[in-house]
């Protein structure tokens, strides 16, 4: 009778569970046509909770279908060309590429097939308490060569992503942890914003990602990212959080909003205010880099002077891997830039990496041989480098005091922001 009792409110339970599994829900999404004549438009998905996972999925795939076929053998060989690196790429170290190769009759029911690619905006992970934001895009999109989406392709660009997007592209909203059913929120046309909450959300999450990955733990990653908080409010600072998406900010402005914004980073550096003038050179950058990116010499200037002051806070806020991080990207664009390989060189030795500090500054004092404070700084990390290599293990750089004539050409060396 007790088994009978029991078999019996489980069978009650699990039906209790199908009745509300099936209740009805709706939530709207957007849709991003990739032809710029025609508007975007919010859409509304009536479903029920028993099908939202794959409620989206079932009208996109045929959506994306109908954008056109792979039939030529142009379209076919560069969907097997894609295929095939996809497979080398994920493959296990070791493996014969040739056990990996498509057949032909795979290659047809591959072209045959429709399949979703989701480019997460904000991706479902505790960091942003797993609310994801995601576009939906064609997975077949290159090999159907299909049209570039300017709207889509920006909106990724403001969220922290660098996905050029080809053909249609929705986006959705979701609540997604793995270990209950997903639920749906509403994304809105609104929310192109550019002072929108979701896109600084977006930023903020991938900073603490950055951050984890680089060892630090989430609880710190997360304070961290919380005191470079990206919409501080700074006086003189009226500008939205990224350039306007649609219509598009034209290029000339955003370029004298970045040199504006810049400025202002540079009086908070110099009071001291380190969170609001990282925030306000990386919010610089965003109106730089954001697609499509500013081009030419006034934005690579001011894009560079970014990346040497924010790389100078960090040397401040003692974050050498910022550092480093921030003055690689600057060495990019102009490989014997002495500020970005000083900060570098610092950030280096920070993380006893003594070998690439010398090297580093040792091409810093040859790009400008009459740099006191560069010299000083090498004759340190060459003397951790000596010490390392003697005792056979590494060795902490000492905290330097900044009372006598060198410290202080090299703190000057230091503070100067562009």
């Amino acid at each position: 009778m007790a088994d009978d009792a029991m078999a019996m409110e489980t069978v009650v339970k699990e039906d209790a569970m199908e009745v509300v599994s099936k209740d009805p829900i709706s939530f709207t999404y957007v849709y991003i046509p990739c032809d710029d004549t025609k508007s975007m438009e919010e859409r509304t998905m009536n479903t029920t909770k028993d099908k939202v996972l794959g409620c989206l999925l079932d009208v996109f795939r045929p959506h994306f279908a109908a954008a056109g076929k792979l039939e030529t053998p142009e379209q076919r060989q560069a969907l097997k060309d894609q295929i095939q690196q996809q497979m080398t790429k994920s493959g296990q170290p070791g493996q014969n590429p040739a056990t990996q190769a498509i057949t032909d009759e795979q290659l047809e029911m591959m072209c045959d097939s429709q399949t979703v690619d989701i480019v997460p905006l904000i991706p479902a992970v505790a960091a942003g308490k797993f609310i994801s934001v995601t576009c939906y895009v064609d997975d077949r999109g290159s090999a159907k060569q299909l049209p570039h989406n300017r709207r889509a392709t920006a909106l990724v660009s403001a969220s922290g992503g660098s996905v050029a997007v080809l053909g249609d592209a929705f986006v959705a909203r979701a609540l997604d942890n793995e270990a209950e059913d997903m639920v749906r929120y509403d994304f809105k046309l609104s929310e192109f914003d550019p002072d929108s909450p979701w896109l600084k959300e977006a930023w903020r999450v991938k900073d603490v990602i950055e951050r984890t990955r680089d060892g630090v733990s989430h609880v710190d990653a997360t304070a961290d990212a919380a005191a470079e908080a990206p919409d501080v409010s700074v006086d003189g600072d009226s500008l939205p959080f990224v350039p306007q998406i649609e219509p598009p900010m034209p290029l000339h402005e955003r370029a004298a909003a970045a040199e504006h914004i810049k400025g202002l980073g540079n009086t908070h550096f110099k009071a001291g205010s380190l969170p609001q003038c990282v925030s306000l050179y990386k919010k610089a950058l965003r109106y730089l880099d954001i697609h499509p990116p500013v081009p030419g010499e006034q934005g690579k200037a001011t894009r560079l002077a970014c990346l040497n002051n924010a790389a100078a806070s960090y040397l401040k806020l003692n974050l050498p891997k910022k550092v480093v991080q921030y003055a690689d990207n600057a060495l990019k664009l102009e490989s014997k830039n002495v500020k970005a390989l000083f900060r570098k060189g610092s950030a280096l030795r920070a993380l006893s990496k003594y070998e690439e500090a010398v090297d580093t500054l040792q091409i810093a004092a040859a790009a400008d041989p009459s740099d006191a404070g560069i010299k000083a700084e090498l004759a340190r990390a060459d003397k951790e480098l000596k010490k390392f290599n003697t005792a056979g293990e590494p060795r902490m750089p000492r905290i330097q005091t900044s009372d006598t004539a060198r410290q202080r050409q090299i703190w000057h060396v230091q503070q100067r922001v562009e």
